[in-house]
């Protein structure tokens, strides 16, 4: 006797997904705090998706929270692959449409879920809508635009500069496989907990998200200094990086602010 949710293409279509990411993983440095979260993050999607068909009332409402909360994790996590230079931008893009579409089937399977409180079902005619969306961009040549609204948030934006220039660093690439770990951790739980708290619904869960991405930035900022102290950095660099970082605190700080307004 087969589950329900085998039953959803959503589901069928995130077996072939997390098989891919394992793939990757599996080949690239540990070092890479991404190498785990990517990891976790695929197997939160379809985890919720099978918990999501098997839950009743609001459980059904909370496990697909989950899973496209998961979805745009993952998206901030092919962000930093490309940064990494672990994956190429052509081959990041065309896996984020894949993930889009993997998103709008969850938002689809959730508002399915608003009108019935009893199964969750998917509604074809909605993914016909976006794959007729996706080719009218295709042909339009819009390949490059952003597919996830965070993407367009400035505090992402200047998140994502920091991993930048800490990734393409000369000294950073000598650091030490724990050092850079130490590091990595806490600039990938900057940048990934931005894009997965703007995808919250509850401004509750937002706030927690974006709290966690603005502690994020000060540790790192006082890992940093540390690093300069132990003659691992340069002092010119980690000052850079710390003007960034705290611009990111502000703007954190200022969106938990208003979220509880």
């Amino acid at each position: 006797m087969a589950f329900n949710h085998e039953n959803l293409n959503v589901y069928q279509r995130l077996l072939p997904f997390n098989a891919k990411v394992g793939i990757w993983t599996g080949e690239w440095n540990s070092k890479h705090a991404i190498c785990d979260q990517m990891s976790r993050a695929a197997g939160s999607i379809l985890e919720n998706v099978a918990m999501a068909s098997a839950a009743y009332s609001s459980m059904k409402h909370r496990a697909l929270d989950y899973a496209i909360g998961s979805s745009l994790e993952f998206a901030a996590c092919l962000d930093l692959a490309r940064i990494k230079r672990l994956l190429d931008a052509k081959g990041v893009y065309t896996e984020k449409e894949e993930l889009s579409q993997i998103l709008r089937m969850l938002v689809g399977l959730r508002k399915s879920w608003a009108r019935s409180a009893h199964f969750v079902r998917e509604d074809c005619a909605e993914y016909e809508a976006v794959d007729k969306a996706r080719d009218k961009a295709r042909d339009k040549g819009e390949e490059d635009k952003s597919l996830f609204h965070h993407e367009t948030l400035d505090v992402y934006k200047v998140a994502v500069e920091v991993a930048t220039d800490f990734c393409t660093s000369e000294a950073v690439t000598r650091l030490s496989n724990q050092a850079f770990r130490r590091l990595d951790e806490l600039l990938t739980s900057m940048v990934l907990n931005i894009a997965e708290g703007n995808g919250r619904f509850s401004d509750a869960d937002q706030a927690r998200f974006l709290g966690t991405s603005h502690e994020s930035a000060i540790k790192l900022a006082a890992r940093l200094d540390l690093g300069v102290t132990q003659n691992l950095l340069p002092r010119d660099e980690v000052f850079r990086w710390k003007a960034l970082l705290q611009r990111v605190s502000v703007m954190t700080s200022s969106m938990i602010a208003g979220s509880k307004d």
